[in-house]
């Protein structure tokens, strides 16, 4: 049995319904705003270990609850370890630092500001430290849609422009 019907297994075959719509753990992160790329899935009966390292402690449940309504999932093993980071001390989120924020000079429309991505840097997160919401960050792809491809792939040092929370 190989990795891919593990996966099948864990998320439900083709007897659970007509056409096989398995959406790999990866995958279903992705599609939340989630870095998974430093994590590894492990699959039983009814059940899915995740392990590796996570950028943010606050990443954490939202990881294990997006897993525990997959299909087929009854329990989510947590073997995630949090990644050292320069945090700020009102909240678990790494410092954006503040020259990396411009704000537009005085006298013009604060339409946008830019945003230089960081390393461990998603949508999500940038999303979250400007509008105070994870689940804007569409915003903010919209806004750079020429510039991105996917909300999933940003890139350490790209420019991106954040629109004003009421756009």
């Amino acid at each position: 049995m190989g990795i891919f019907d593990s996966i099948k297994n864990a998320f439900g075959t083709k007897a659970d319904s007509e056409t096989d719509t398995t959406t790999s753990p990866s995958q279903l992160l992705k599609n939340a705003g989630l870095d998974a790329s430093g994590l590894q899935f492990g699959f039983g009966t009814g059940s899915i270990t995740v392990s590796g390292e996570i950028a943010h402690e606050n990443d954490r449940q939202k990881i294990l609850d997006i897993l525990a309504t997959a299909p087929g999932i009854n329990t989510v093993q947590d073997n995630m370890a949090v990644a050292a980071a320069v945090t700020d001390a009102v909240s678990d989120e790494p410092e954006i630092a503040e020259q990396e924020v411009q704000s537009v000079p005085e006298g013009e429309p604060s339409e946008t500001i830019t945003y230089t991505v960081q390393p461990g840097d998603t949508l999500w997160k940038i999303s979250e430290h400007h509008y105070g919401d994870g689940s804007q960050y569409m915003k903010i792809f919209e806004a750079n849609s020429e510039l991105l491809d996917s909300p999933d792939q940003i890139f350490p040092g790209q420019e991106l422009k954040i629109p004003k929370a009421g756009d």
